[in-house]
């Protein structure tokens, strides 16, 4: 250290300034000012090396802090995205259903328009169908009545045919009785033989004209009856059709009222769109300013997490001149604390190795980082082959090095991957229901993978001295140091030896 300040006295620049004050070289300085200058360096040092020390808790008390602040403002960010995501899905939702509302309301206009039309078609097809039957239903009963004229006039006609057929038979007989009397009467009645003849022909054939005009008139009487019949179950069913036109007329008035029930809900469904295409609106403008604070939550989670990141340099750079001043040879608070810890970790290594070497575990069984997961612990705890080894060793040493300072909290062993399998007895306590409880009792087989507890297992310098806030679960923080010192055991890094203890 001399050295270095004789090196920068000698490249101090010249003064020309004759009551300048001589610049003595400190070796060319008497023996009792020398060391008094060492000592008020050593001071000096040490006074740095504590300040660095009360810097360096503060630093990590802030930087701990921040990296809350910026894990719960990256969840909030994270839930805040979700967030969007759903007033997205909703906005999309309200979209498409102003759009089915839209589609709706002209749809339901649509039908209202067509059944408008429709009904009014039908109502004239059906008015007009009605007036047809009832019209064929009197056509009906008019040809009825014809139909019975028509056959009271056969009935006469036919008695007149039965009055001409007995004329004529009277006829005949009277012409049979006029030639008798002409045969009789001799010359003198020949002439009137030849009338009688001829009243006798006509008769005959009078009668003929009779039969044939009955005849006839008995399969036109025989028609008759069937039109008749006809059209009686015609006028029977006319006006059965009359009666189910009156239902028909019924159902009619029915689907004017439905058309105006369609009509009336095509109206409300024009008064929900509107509201629908409100919200649809709103949810917009709602989206948008939400979408612009997610941009701002997400830039500054991104921001803090830079922060986060800056800390943790400043954090490990404070780390780093601790670690100078230590290195330096200047006795501080912590310098018992960090020769205890680097040599309990060489007694550890050295424990190992006599482990190995007598058969008691294998090199595979001790670095073994198969972690098996203990059934129902919470906070999680594990296994490896080496566990009951370390809880068969581990003990005198963690035990006695809570005597070796007032301050120091623990004392614990972890492999590279922070797996802590054994701990101090006032934290190995049986895990309750209560997980907070556990989280500051239930220390043991537990993997401590944070920032520092990797540091603390993978650090191979002689020792590394680290300010953390120390998570006792349920929201509760300690703010200590942690200390630590590398295990190698046969040449191969297997971890650290860690100790914590508090800043003041």
């Amino acid at each position: 250290m001399a050295n270095h300040l004789h090196s920068g006295a000698q490249a101090l620049p010249q003064c020309d300034d004759e009551n300048a004050p001589e610049v003595v070289p400190i070796d060319t300085k008497p023996a009792n000012v020398q060391a008094e200058d060492s000592a008020k360096l050593a001071r000096a040092v040490s006074l740095v090396g504590a300040r660095l020390g009360s810097l360096s808790v503060n630093i990590a008390d802030t930087s701990g802090t921040v990296t809350e602040v910026a894990s719960d403002i990256d969840r909030e960010a994270k839930a805040f995205h979700e967030l969007t995501g759903s007033l997205q899905q909703i906005a999309s939702t309200s979209a498409d259903a102003a759009t089915v509302a839209r589609e709706a309301v002209g749809s339901a206009a649509a039908v209202r328009d067509g059944l408008t039309d429709t009904a009014a078609s039908i109502e004239n097809a059906l008015s007009m169908a009605i007036q047809d039957i009832n019209d064929m239903a009197r056509s009906s009963s008019d040809v009825f009545g014809e139909f019975e004229a028509v056959v009271g006039q056969l009935k006469e006609v036919y008695g007149f045919s039965e009055s001409i057929q007995g004329i004529a038979t009277e006829t005949q007989m009277l012409a049979i009785n006029a030639g008798i009397m002409a045969a009789h009467a001799g010359e003198a009645g020949r002439g009137f033989a030849v009338v009688a003849e001829s009243v006798r022909q006509l008769a005959g054939q009078t009668e003929q004209v009779s039969r044939d005009i009955i005849s006839r008139l008995q399969k036109l009487s025989a028609s008759v009856d069937i039109l008749q019949k006809q059209n009686r179950s015609n006028a029977n069913r006319a006006s059965a059709a009359v009666e189910r036109s009156e239902a028909i007329d019924e159902d009619l008035r029915k689907f004017h009222v439905f058309g105006e029930n369609v009509a009336s809900m095509t109206s409300e469904i024009s008064g929900i769109s509107e509201p629908v295409e409100r919200a649809n609106a709103i949810c917009g403008n709602v989206l948008e300013k939400v979408t612009e604070l997610d941009h701002m939550a997400q830039g500054n989670a991104a921001k803090l997490a830079d922060t986060r990141a800056k800390f943790d340099q400043l954090v490990a750079f404070s780390e780093d001149m601790i670690l100078l001043v230590e290195e330096s040879g200047i006795e501080t608070a912590d310098t018992p604390i960090i020769r205890a810890c680097v040599a309990e970790a060489e007694r550890t290594a050295r424990l190992f190795e006599e482990a190995v070497d007598s058969g008691r575990i294998a090199m595979a069984q001790l670095f073994d980082e198969n972690y098996r997961p203990v059934e129902g612990s919470d906070p999680r705890q594990v296994l490896t082959d080496f566990t009951r080894f370390t809880d068969a060793v581990m003990p005198q040493i963690q035990e006695a090095f809570l005597e070796v300072d007032p301050r120091v909290v623990f004392c614990a062993a972890v492999d590279r991957n922070g797996y802590l399998p054994t701990h101090n007895r006032k934290y190995s306590q049986a895990q309750s229901d209560d997980p907070v409880w556990n989280a500051a009792n239930c220390r043991n087989r537990r993997i401590f993978d944070d920032r520092t507890g990797l540091a603390a297992g993978r650090n191979t310098k002689r020792f590394l001295l680290q300010t953390y806030r120390r998570d006792m679960g349920g929201g509760q923080y300690q703010l200590m140091k942690d200390l630590s010192s590398p295990i190698f055991v046969k040449g191969r890094h297997w971890g650290g030896l860690r100790v914590g203890f508090a800043t003041e």
